[in-house]
């Protein structure tokens, strides 16, 4: 190894693993929102924002933000959250003392949005309400429920809803929970969306997967 490569090896390792791994994942994830954003904007692909598993708002607030950059109009955005952890815990990470918040608090973030609205509840009820059930086009839905079983229904309720073009992004993909599950299980178990959809890219444990019919 060169000298020049052996320091260049060195530096990145160093900043790398100096950096809060946590900061790091969502330091890849905000740029691949952004990225989708871009495509959305390019191909002029129609419809909603939906996020399942918003917790703090934080990527979602990301992602109305990229959509304003871009200059993208008429776009709703639904973030879904129980607001009081998972309907089950086997994963030693993923655990409602750890992801428990209000909706009172996450709200705070989107005062005066009013293109912005949060949903209560576990997605198993909260995806047959009435008003989310009348949702045609989504042009990007954001996965970041964590676990295979929350996964299911929304892979469930999206498999019509997406645009032609539009993105699914899928957050801890291949994380495997204490049962051998994980959220590839359930995108592998749908047969609707596995054949509408083509992958797209990839960061840290994450996934994107574009409808291309």
């Amino acid at each position: 190894m060169s000298l020049y490569l052996f320091l260049k090896t060195f530096i990145l390792s160093f900043y790398t693993t100096i950096l809060n791994p946590t900061n790091l994942h969502n330091n890849l994830k905000f740029q691949q929102i952004y990225q989708i954003w871009s495509s959305i904007k390019q191909d002029n692909i129609i419809g909603d924002y939906t996020e399942f598993g918003g917790f703090k708002g934080k990527s979602l607030y990301h992602s109305w933000r990229c959509a304003k950059k871009h200059k993208i109009k008429n776009v709703m955005f639904y973030g879904f959250d129980s607001f009081e952890g998972f309907p089950v815990e086997n994963h030693d990470l993923y655990t409602n003392e750890k992801f428990r918040t209000t909706i009172e608090k996450v709200n705070k973030n989107f005062k005066n949005k009013n293109n912005v609205q949060l949903i209560k509840g576990f997605f198993d009820q909260s995806l047959k309400q009435d008003q989310i059930q009348s949702i045609k086009n989504i042009s990007f839905a954001f996965i970041d429920c964590d676990i295979y079983e929350s996964s299911i229904s929304i892979f469930n309720y999206l498999e019509n809803r997406v645009s032609v073009g539009g993105f699914i992004m899928i957050d801890d993909f291949s994380s495997v929970d204490k049962n051998g599950n994980s959220i590839y299980k359930a995108w592998e178990e749908n047969k609707k969306i596995n054949q509408d959809f083509i992958f797209y890219s990839n960061y840290s444990n994450g996934q994107v997967f574009r409808r291309i019919k």
